[in-house]
């Protein structure tokens, strides 16, 4: 992709730019296109600068218009983000948060994916303490019992749900009440954050958050394990927050745009 002609320098260059990312940024949230007068509305910029930065991003691809005059992104874009999201590696992207989590707490952070009726662990960073949290990178643990599982059930499609429910009936001979679930999920998007208190290892307490990747879905979710005597439940509510804080870093890198898409989601 080649600079378009005359394309401008310095401080009005750099403004133009500015402007012209708007325009990108607003065609992005109405796939569909937009016209001339409502682009130039959404974007607060005059109708004349929209219009000459228009001609200029049609040269290089990032804009094209549509069967019915339209405005929409060019399939430019498509290659951009074709190369952003080859450039992605999930663990690489989750190292920088996960060792944040550790520095705050001084505790093991995990980063881990669904995977039928477990959760497997991706990657982990150990609390620099002696006592804790014993687990590997490619180990298991039952989905609905642990923080990672249920921060990515709460998210996910019900048909996802009801999957997993069966696998873990089938393969671990654990059976946990659809309904009680559906409340512990529910939870979970309400306050952000899961919490296994106990529930699948006696003597240690997670809390985790979801990752969210480009088109909003669930892709993986991290926690902070800690022994249960070192674990003020009371605090609960407090690294819930920055748990998700530091996987919505993750998200972001990711491509996530804020808002999480879940197909079916229950309300």
């Amino acid at each position: 992709m080649t600079a378009p002609k005359g394309a401008r320098r310095g401080p009005e260059g750099l403004r133009a730019l500015e402007r012209a990312t708007t325009i990108l940024r607003t065609l992005a949230e109405r796939p569909a296109g937009l016209s001339l007068v409502d682009l130039a509305k959404a974007t607060e910029l005059p109708m004349s600068t929209v219009h000459r930065l228009l001609g200029v991003l049609r040269q290089v691809d990032l804009v094209r218009e549509t069967p019915a005059g339209l405005h929409a992104l060019g399939p430019g874009t498509v290659v951009l983000a074709g190369a952003f999201l080859d450039g992605l590696d999930l663990r690489a992207e989750a190292q920088p948060a996960m060792r944040r989590i550790v520095d705050a707490t001084g505790e093991t952070c995990h980063l881990g994916v669904l995977a039928a009726a477990h959760i497997v662990y991706l990657e982990k960073i150990d609390s620099p303490q002696s006592v804790r949290m014993v687990s590997r990178v490619g180990g298991t643990n039952p989905a609905l019992t642990t923080a990672i599982g249920r921060s990515i059930l709460a998210y996910s499609p019900d048909e996802v749900v009801a999957e997993t429910l069966e696998a873990s009936e089938r393969l671990l001979v654990t059976r946990m009440d659809p309904e009680r679930l559906r409340h512990l999920l529910e939870s979970v998007r309400r306050d952000g954050y899961s919490t296994d208190l106990e529930d699948n290892e006696v003597g240690i307490c997670c809390v985790g958050a979801p990752i969210f990747d480009h088109l909003g879905g669930v892709a993986s979710a991290l926690s902070v394990s800690a022994p249960t005597v070192r674990f003020d439940r009371s605090r609960a509510p407090e690294l819930g927050r920055l748990v998700r804080a530091e996987a919505d870093t993750v998200s972001r890198a990711l491509g996530w745009t804020g808002a999480p898409s879940v197909e079916g989601e229950r309300g």
